[in-house]
């Protein structure tokens, strides 16, 4: 009996000593946007500029920023900037694909795209900036496929990769205030 005391008083104190050192080292969950005026609610997402020669990787990254607001419960998208608090605005600067590794008829095996976004996010009634990076930036790594006609639905796939990756990172940074 006083074996199983000493045993449950051990296990609590390590638990109180664990949430102790947790909690006082200054651990803490994402930023939910807590530092953006509590009236910005309604977010809307303009089409992203592309300047680059990749059709279409604006409209996945557009697409990953809703997806990214929507699951924020504090914000919600809109569909026109009329409706809007503040605005998201954006640019693909540049995108670029290098090779990682070669097959065995000297064909690159894998690749890797990384594009770089200049973002904007600011409130529509002063036109205040609340945050922007002029290089967001985000890669992905993708194998290529031996089948030609396969080719472009596996960069789309690696594209679109890329495009929620980057947009849950720069969203991150957007509500911590990075």
């Amino acid at each position: 009996m006083r074996k199983q005391n000493s045993r449950l008083l051990f296990k609590t104190g390590g638990i109180c000593l664990f949430l102790t050192v947790i909690l006082s080292c200054g651990y803490g969950f994402a930023p939910k946007g807590d530092y953006i005026d509590k009236r910005i609610q309604n977010i809307y997402v303009e089409s992203f500029d592309n300047k680059t020669p990749q059709a279409g990787i604006e409209n996945y990254i557009r697409t990953a920023f809703i997806n990214q607001i929507l699951q924020n419960s504090r914000f919600k998208t809109v569909s026109s900037v009329e409706e809007a608090d503040a605005i998201i605005k954006g640019s693909v600067i540049n995108i670029n694909t290098s090779p990682l590794s070669y097959n065995a008829n000297t064909l690159v095996a894998e690749e890797r795209a990384t594009v770089i976004v200049a973002i904007n996010f600011r409130e529509k009634e002063s036109g205040k900036t609340i945050w922007s990076s002029k290089n967001a930036t985000g890669s992905v790594d993708y194998k290529m496929v031996s089948d030609i006609n396969m080719f472009p639905a596996a960069r789309k796939q690696a594209l679109v990769k890329l495009s929620n990756d980057l947009a849950e990172k720069t969203f991150n940074m957007m509500m911590a205030g990075f």
